[in-house]
C-alpha cells in the first residue's frame, strides 16, 4: 500500500452507487505515527483501524525482509480495506488508479523482485473493466477482488432501505469476467473480513471472529456461488485463485457435494451437471493458496485439488500469515506431507505454480529453475 492516499473527500461526484457523498463517506486515511518508528496509523472515517509497519509500504524494507528468508519474488496487492466498493464512484475510481499506479511504479523500480495485482472499482462494472485494461497497460499481471461487492444503502422494490450487495455470480459482473479472460489476467479473490462485523458487531466483533471464522466463510460462499452458477463454465479460460486455501469450501466439499446430489435443483441448476468436486479437481480454472497453518489440512486439500493449482500464500506482512517464513511448512521433512507431495510438487507450490497462474515466464522461469536445482540438492540431504 502507499504511505499516503489522495484527498478523496474533496473529489466531486456526478453519480453515486451508494447513498454517501464524497464528504460523508468514511474514507480510509493514512497518518504517520507520532514516534520515530516509521509506522503508519490507518484510519477509517476518522476512527483508528490499525497500525502498520514500514514493511507494509516500503519496498526497500520488503526486499530486506525477503532476502532474510530467501524469498525471490513477491506478488503485490492492496489491502482489502481499500476496495471501497460501497464508496461514491468518482473518488473510488481515483483511488483505484492511484493504488494501481503505486504498485506499477514499484514493479518498474524492482522488476526482478515484484509483480503486481490491480484493484478495480467493481461498484461500476464498466469503470472496473476500463481500469482493468489500463492496469494491464501499466504492467500489472492480474487483479485482486473481494468475495462480494457491497454497494451500500439502497431502496428495495417494497420501499425498504437495504444494504445492496453483488455476489460474484451476479449477472452484472459478466462483462468483468469476460474482460479478465480476454486480457489473460488472473483473479485473486480475497475476503473483505469486516463485512460480517459490520452486519453484526456484537456477534462477529468479538474474539477476532470476523477474521478467523468470517473470512473463510465469505470465501466458501463466493466459491460455492461461482461453481453453482456455471460462471467458470461460461469463461473456461478464466483463472481464479482463492485466498486462505479456498476458505471453508474444501472442508465443506462433502456436504456441498451431497447437497448437489440430492437437490441439484436448489444447489447448482446452472452448473450444467458439473459437480462441485469435479470443479475443484479439474485443474481448469480454480487455484488456491497454501495458507492453512496445518500440514494435515494441506494434505487433505491435495486430495481434492491438483497440486499444480496450489500456490504459496503468505499474508505478509500481517500476523495471520505464515510467520516468520512463508513456505516453512512445506520445507520440513516431518510434517505429514511425504505421502502427498513430492519435492518437485513442493517446489511448484513455492514458485512454479504461481509463474503459470500469472503467465510470468521469462526471467522468472529461469530463476525458478535455478532455485529448483538448489532445492533438489537440499531435498537429497533430507531424504
Amino acid at each position: 500500500m502507499p504511505s499516503s492516499l489522495p484527498d478523496l473527500a474533496s473529489i466531486p461526484c456526478k453519480t453515486s452507487s451508494s447513498s454517501s457523498s464524497s464528504t460523508s463517506y468514511p474514507w480510509p486515511d493514512f497518518r504517520p505515527s507520532t514516534d520515530d518508528s516509521g509506522d503508519i496509523d490507518m484510519y477509517v472515517g476518522g476512527a483508528h483501524f490499525r497500525r502498520v509497519q514500514p514493511n507494509c509500504y516500503s519496498p526497500t524494507t520488503r526486499i530486506s525482509e525477503m532476502d532474510a528468508v530467501g524469498v525471490d519474488v513477491q506478488v503485490l496487492s492492496t489491502v482489502p480495506l481499500l476496495f471501497c466498493y460501497d464508496a461514491p464512484l468518482e473518488p473510488a475510481v481515483v483511488l483505484a488508479r492511484a493504488l494501481n499506479d503505486h504498485i506499477a511504479d514499484i514493479v518498474r523500480e524492482h522488476p526482478a523482485r515484484f509483480v503486481g495485482l490491480a484493484t478495480v472499482p467493481l461498484q461500476d462494472v464498466g469503470e472496473a473493466v476500463r481500469e482493468l485494461k489500463r492496469a494491464k497497460e501499466v504492467g500489472l499481471v492480474g487483479v485482486q477482488i473481494g468475495t462480494s461487492v457491497p454497494l451500500g444503502a439502497a431502496v428495495d422494490k417494497d420501499g425498504k432501505q437495504v444494504d445492496e450487495e453483488m455476489d460474484l455470480d451476479d449477472a452484472r459482473l459478466e462483462p468483468f469476467w469476460t474482460a479478465c479472460a480476454e486480457l489473460d489476467m488472473a483473479v485473486f479473490v480475497h475476503p473483505l473480513g469486516y463485512s460480517w462485523k459490520r452486519e453484526n458487531e456484537a456477534r462477529w466483533g468479538k474474539y477476532w471472529g470476523s477474521w478467523l471464522v468470517g473470512m473463510p466463510c465469505e470465501t466458501a460462499l463466493a466459491l460455492h456461488n461461482l461453481t453453482s452458477a456455471g460462471t467458470l463454465l461460461r469463461h473456461p479460460s478464466l483463472r481464479l485463485c482463492f485466498a486462505h486455501a479456498g476458505g471453508a469450501f474444501p472442508a465443506l466439499l462433502g456436504r456441498i457435494q451431497h447437497g448437489f446430489d440430492c437437490r441439484p435443483d436448489l444447489v447448482a441448476h446452472s452448473a450444467q451437471g458439473v459437480t462441485p468436486t469435479a470443479h475443484l479437481a479439474s485443474g481448469d480454472n480454480i487455484y488456491i493458496d497454501s495458507l492453512v497453518h496445518d500440514p494435515d489440512l494441506l494434505a487433505y486439500l491435495l486430495k481434492k485439488i491438483p497440486t499444480a493449482n496450489v500456490v504459496l500464500g503468505s499474508d505478509y506482512p500481517f500476523p495471520l500469515g505464515e510467520v516468520p517464513m512463508a513456505g516453512e511448512m512445506l520445507m520440513g521433512k516431518e510434517n505429514g506431507l511425504e505421502g502427498f507431495m513430492s519435492w518437485e510438487q513442493r517446489a511448484g507450490v513455492l514458485g512454479g505454480n504461481a509463474i503459470r497462474l500469472l503467465r510470468l515466464g521469462g526471467e522468472f522461469e529461469d530463476k525458478y529453475q535455478q532455485r529448483w536445482a538448489q532445492f533438489q540438492k537440499r531435498a537429497e540431504k533430507m531424504t
